[in-house]
């Protein structure tokens, strides 16, 4: 056990590593595309939070960090796409992020936040949209279960960019359905997870962490929490970090067999 906890630190640094220059596979691919998905949420979570707290730099500095990720991995899935036909559809997913970046710069009030937030949903769709036809060249076992870990971690950004979003009472009526679905599919996914005859010890371990986390919420999660946003965000950062853990042990593990 021991052996394993030291393991897992050391895959939790080389995580938090820069995006990475190459992709080598499809698993690769669908893996960046959801990260693609998991940073359009958070770039929403900062364009909120930023202007909620004026004061608190930090918000405005990973609201940048978070839009220059986006870029960098964009152009690394556009560079390096397996074909020509997904290369083409992420430069069409380009232009929609050329728009979405622009509307991100717009003042903030709630009518505002609304239209980022449809922005972003429409964003995160669009790259989901793609992963789905990168999925249909490949049957490996390796890349649904990669889809499954990556999806968990981007119905947790949704799900938290919603529950602030829903906090700083910003006026959109798709927010509680929003909510509602990403907590339903993180469950989904999340017991897809548990169930892989794919997992060990390591993944086991991570997924215990993974459930004890969600517990912070209380037993049911719903916006009428009264967890404040900025405790939800906390939770959804740890649980964030979990799910680029999982990813990366279960390609470690799986990608030679």
């Amino acid at each position: 056990m021991k052996k394993v906890l030291v393991w897992i630190v050391g895959l939790l640094f080389v995580s938090n590593m820069t995006v990475a220059q190459q992709i080598n596979s499809i698993d690769d691919f669908v893996d960046q595309l959801q990260e693609l998905r998991t940073l359009s949420q958070k770039m929403g979570k900062y364009y909120i939070l930023r202007n909620l707290y004026p004061t608190n730099e930090s918000y405005k500095q990973k609201a940048q960090e978070t839009i220059d990720k986006f870029n960098q991995t964009l152009i690394l899935l556009t560079e390096q796409a397996p074909t020509e036909e997904l290369s083409i559809e992420l430069q069409k997913l380009n232009l929609t992020w050329l728009y979405v970046n622009k509307v991100l710069q717009s003042k903030y009030d709630r009518m505002a936040a609304a239209k980022v937030l449809d922005k972003l949903e429409d964003l995160q769709n669009e790259a989901a949209s793609i992963s789905d036809m990168a999925m249909e060249l490949t049957k490996k076992e390796l890349a649904q279960i990669i889809k499954k870990s990556t999806e968990a971690r981007v119905m947790v950004q949704r799900m938290n960019l919603n529950y602030i979003a829903h906090k700083a009472k910003i006026i959109n009526p798709a927010i509680k359905d929003r909510f509602e679905e990403s907590v339903q599919k993180l469950q989904e996914n999340i017991k897809y997870l548990e169930n892989s005859p794919l997992n060990d010890e390591s993944t086991a371990m991570i997924l215990e962490m993974v459930k004890g986390k969600i517990k912070t919420f209380g037993k049911n999660i719903s916006l009428k929490s009264k967890v404040s946003p900025l405790t939800a965000d906390m939770v959804a950062e740890g649980l964030d970090q979990d799910f680029v853990l999982l990813t990366r042990v279960y390609k470690d593990r799986l990608s030679n067999k």
